[in-house]
């Protein structure tokens, strides 16, 4: 498990959990990252079927969703902009051997948290098959490096049952740090 726990301070100055992260973007320039078996594609380079099923067997079983139908409800809310605006340039998906693995979905805003400013990444997800080789690591670092080029002061995300030791630990690597809800 990662190493910090997210909370904020109440208004009696005690440790309340909090369960935002928020990292604060410089402004940088695209880079290159070391050699890779993953590739970054457009969100539409895979279909809406196929991101279903990776939404699906990303999580566990009832996290995200009960079944495939659900989970093809899910995508296709996530497009229609039921959880807000996508940012269709931060978005991504990962490939290996010109499969996709996964997949990251960010909105402009967060609709459940009108007080927090900028993108917020509403999905990540990595088959299970594919964990390990970095590709929850590129996607998430494609949604950063675009909202930075962009101008955007910070992306935020939120983190719960769904998400693994190892998607904290990326977080954490990556410099997120909790932040405070209103």
């Amino acid at each position: 498990m990662s190493s910090f726990l997210p909370c904020q301070l109440d208004q009696n100055g005690l440790l309340m959990p909090s369960d935002i992260l928020r990292l604060s973007l410089p402004t940088v320039t695209r880079s290159t990252h070391r050699s890779s078996p993953v590739s970054i594609r457009s969100l539409d380079a895979a279909s809406r079927t196929s991101l279903a099923k990776l939404y699906f067997e990303g999580y566990p079983l009832g996290v995200a969703a009960e079944d495939m139908a659900s989970a093809r409800e899910e995508i296709e809310a996530t497009f229609r902009g039921d959880y807000g605006a996508l940012r269709p340039d931060a978005c991504a998906t990962a490939w290996v051997n010109n499969r996709p693995v996964g997949a990251v979905m960010v909105v402009e805003h967060s609709i459940w948290d009108e007080w927090l400013d900028g993108p917020f990444i509403i999905d990540l997800f990595v088959h299970p098959r594919y964990r390990g080789l970095g590709a929850g690591r590129a996607l998430v670092l494609h949604a950063i490096e675009t909202c930075s080029v962009a101008g955007n002061a910070a992306i935020s995300l939120r983190f719960g049952d769904g998400t693994s030791p190892a998607a904290m630990g990326l977080y954490e690597s990556l410099g997120f740090t909790a932040y405070p809800s209103a």
